[in-house]
C-alpha cells in the first residue's frame, strides 16, 4: 500500500526495503553525489552464481569488528554494530568521522564536550535499562497479540458456524415459502377452472329481459304454497336477483325473481320464481306436444343434485347437431337448430316427420309455397347469433380472467412483502444477537489479557530491577553488552514486523470471507424474489511496469566494499533515469 493510495502486488523481495534501510542508502547517495558509496568497516556481498534474485542483486553485509567478520542481513544492523565497536574501543576519543551513523551517537558527543565521563556512563546505563524495559514490554505485547490472535481465530470459527446455520435455516424457509406459493398457484388454477365451468353452466339458464313475452304462473293472493298455479301470458315488468342458500351465487348463476304483467286482464304478480316463468314460444311448444313430450334429436337435461331449483326441475336442452351435442337454454332454440341441421343435410328429401317444427319449413315441404329464407341464410343468421353469444361470453370470461389475475398479483405482492419483512426482521435479530455475543466474548478476552499483562509487567519490572543492580557493578562491560543488545533488538524488530504482517493478513482474509458470505446471501435474495440489481461499482485494475523496462542486467562483481560490488545496471541504490509515465500508466482503468 503506497502513500498515494496505489496498491502493488507480487513485488519481488529484492525490490522491497525497510524504510530505515532505504533512508540510510539514499542519505549516503545524497551526501556523496556521484562518488562511490563506501561504509567504514562494512562491505556488501552478493552471489552472482546463485538463482536467487535477492542474493544476486541485493546481497548481505559483512562488518569487520575486532579483526573478525560478522554477517548481517540489514545494512543498519551492520553499521550500528561497527559503530558500537568503535565507541567501545576509543571511548571519548571517538570522532564523528570514525562512525557511519554519527547521528545515533549525538548524546555521546554532547557528553564528551562536557567532559563528564561518569555521568555519561550512568546515563548510558539508564538508557540501556529503559531499552531493556521496552524490550520486555514488547515481548509481553507480542505474547498478548498471539493470545488475541488465537481468540480472533476462535471467534471467526464461531461466526462461520453461525453464518452456516443461518444459511441452512434461510434455505429451508425459502423452500417452504416456494412450496406454499406453488400450492397457492395450483389452488388458483383449480379455482379458475371452476369459474370457467361455472360460467359455462351459467350460460345455460335463460334470462328474460324487461318487456319480453312469457307465460308465467299465477296464484290467488296469499295462496302460493297452498294451490297449484295457473298459467297466463304476459310480459316481464321487472326482476331482481337473490342468493342461493348459504353459498351466494350458485353454479348456475343467481336465482332471479320476476314481476310479470298479465296481458289478459292487466293484473301483476310479484316475486315469481324463475322456474315458474317460460318464454312464450317454449310454453306453446311444450303444451302443443304435451301428449308425447318427445322431441327429435333434442333432450331435456336436469341436475337433481343441484341446489338450484331451476336446474333440478326445468334444466336445459341438448341437441345433436352433425353428430355433436350442443347445449341450449331454450327449447325453441334447440328445436330450430336441430331442424336446420336436418334440412341442410337432406335438402329437398326432407320429410315432415324428420322435423320437430314442420310449420317453419312449409316452403321446403310444399313445392309451390313461396320461397322462404334459404338454409344458408338461416344457418348464417344462426351462426351470427352464435358468434354474438360467443363474443359476449368471451368478454365475460376475459373480465373474470383479468379480475382473477389482478387478485392473484395483489396476493403474490402481499406475500412477497410479508416474506421480505419477515426476512429483514430475522436478519436484524440475528445480527443483533451475533453482535452482542461477539462483544461479550471480546470483553471477556480483554479482561483475561489485562490480568495477564499486569502480571507480566510486574515480573518484568522485578527482573529489570535485578538487572540494573548487576549492571551497576559491570560498568566496564556495558559497551560490549550494548552491542549485543543492538543486534538482539534488530532480530526482535524483524520478528515483531513478521507477526504484525501475519495478523494483518489474517484480518484481511476474515474481512474478505465475511464480505463474500454477505454478497452470496444478498444475491440469492435478489435471484429468488426478482429484486432489482444493486448499483454497479467501479472496478479498478493496476498494472506493474516490469523491471526490464529500466534496463536491468546481470550483476558481475561478487564481493567488494561499498558501492563497488553492487550489480551494474541493476542497483537499487543508484538513481536510474526513467522516462515519464504516460497517462494510461498513471491512471487506473475504470
Amino acid at each position: 500500500n503506497f502513500d498515494d493510495g496505489d496498491v502493488g502486488s507480487d513485488i519481488p523481495e529484492h525490490f522491497v526495503f525497510l524504510q530505515d534501510e532505504y533512508e540510510i542508502m539514499t542519505m549516503k547517495d545524497d551526501d556523496d553525489d556521484d562518488e562511490d558509496i563506501v561504509w567504514k568497516g562494512v562491505r556488501t556481498v552478493t552471489d552472482r552464481h546463485t538463482d536467487d534474485p535477492w542474493a544476486k542483486h541485493v546481497g548481505w553485509y559483512v562488518a569487520t569488528i575486532d579483526g573478525e567478520d560478522h554477517t548481517f542481513s540489514l545494512l543498519s544492523d551492520a553499521l550500528r554494530a561497527y559503530d558500537s565497536f568503535v565507541v567501545s574501543t576509543k571511548g571519548f576519543k571517538t570522532k564523528k568521522e570514525h562512525l557511519n551513523l554519527p547521528g545515533d551517537w549525538d548524546k555521546l558527543f554532547r557528553d564528551k564536550a562536557k567532559g563528564e565521563k561518569h555521568k555519561l556512563e550512568i546515563e548510558e546505563l539508564e538508557e540501556r535499562h529503559d531499552k531493556e524495559m521496552e524490550k520486555l514490554r514488547a515481548k509481553a505485547e507480542a505474547d498478548q497479540e498471539s493470545a488475541v490472535r488465537m481468540a480472533v481465530v476462535k471467534e471467526e470459527r464461531k461466526v462461520r458456524e453461525v453464518q452456516h446455520k443461518i444459511k441452512i435455516e434461510y434455505k429451508e424457509q425459502s423452500k417452504k415459502e416456494m412450496e406454499k406459493l406453488k400450492r397457492q398457484y395450483e389452488q388458483e388454477n383449480v379455482r379458475r377452472l371452476e369459474e370457467v365451468v361455472r360460467a359455462e353452466k351459467q350460460k345455460l339458464k335463460p334470462r328474460y329481459q324487461v318487456g319480453e313475452e312469457v307465460y308465467a304462473a299465477w296464484w290467488p293472493d296469499d295462496k302460493k304454497k297452498d294451490e297449484q298455479p295457473l298459467w297466463y301470458p304476459g310480459r316481464v315488468k321487472s326482476y331482481r336477483d337473490k342468493r342461493v342458500g348459504t353459498k351466494g351465487v350458485g353454479e348456475y348463476g343467481v336465482v332471479r325473481l320476476y314481476k310479470a304483467v298479465y296481458t289478459d286482464d292487466g293484473t301483476e304478480q310479484d316475486n315469481i320464481p324463475e322456474h315458474f316463468v317460460f318464454p312464450k314460444e317454449d310454453y306453446l311448444l311444450s303444451t302443443s306436444n304435451i301428449i308425447h313430450h318427445e322431441w327429435k334429436g333434442v333432450r331435456n337435461v336436469v341436475d337433481k343434485a343441484s341446489e338450484d331449483v331451476w336446474a333440478s326441475l326445468i334444466g336445459y336442452y341438448v341437441a345433436i347437431i352433425d353428430g355433436k351435442e350442443q347445449s341450449f337454454p331454450r327449447l325453441s332454440e334447440a328445436l330450430q337448430a336441430y331442424d336446420a341441421s336436418i334440412a341442410k343435410r337432406k335438402g329437398d328429401k326432407t320429410k315432415q316427420s324428420d322435423l320437430n317444427i314442420p310449420e317453419n319449413w312449409g316452403w321446403l315441404l310444399t313445392p309451390n309455397a313461396p320461397a322462404p329464407p334459404t338454409v344458408e341464410e338461416l344457418m348464417e343468421e344462426l351462426h351470427e347469433t352464435k358468434l354474438k353469444i360467443t363474443e359476449q361470453e368471451e368478454m365475460r370470461v376475459k373480465s373474470l380472467e383479468e379480475k382473477h389475475d389482478t387478485e392473484k398479483e395483489l396476493a403474490v405482492k402481499a406475500a412477497l412483502a410479508e416474506e421480505r419483512r419477515r426476512t429483514q426482521d430475522m436478519k436484524r435479530k440475528l445480527r443483533k444477537e451475533l453482535t452482542g455475543f461477539h462483544e461479550n466474548e471480546m470483553k471477556r478476552a480483554r479482561q483475561m489479557f489485562e490480568g495477564d499483562k499486569t502480571k507480566a509487567i510486574e515480573m518484568a519490572l522485578s527482573n529489570a530491577r535485578k538487572e540494573q543492580e548487576l549492571s551497576l557493578e559491570k560498568q566496564r562491560g556495558d559497551l560490549e553488552q550494548h552491542f549485543n543488545y543492538e543486534k538482539d533488538k534488530a532480530m526482535q524488530f524483524v520478528k515483531l514486523e513478521t507477526r504484525q504482517q501475519l495478523k494483518s493478513e489474517m484480518q484481511a482474509e476474515f474481512n474478505n470471507l465475511k464480505n463474500e458470505i454477505e454478497k452470496e446471501i444478498e444475491q440469492r435474495l435478489r435471484t429468488e424474489y426478482s429484486l432489482p440489481p444493486p448499483p454497479k461499482r467501479a472496478k479498478v485494475s493496476l498494472s506493474l511496469i516490469p523491471r526490464s523496462a529500466f534496463g536491468m542486467s546481470s550483476p558481475k562483481p561478487t564481493e567488494q566494499k561499498g558501492k563497488e560490488n553492487m550489480p551494474e545496471g541493476d542497483s537499487l541504490l543508484t538513481s536510474t533515469p526513467q522516462s515519464e509515465k504516460s497517462s494510461a500508466e498513471d491512471e487506473a482503468q475504470i
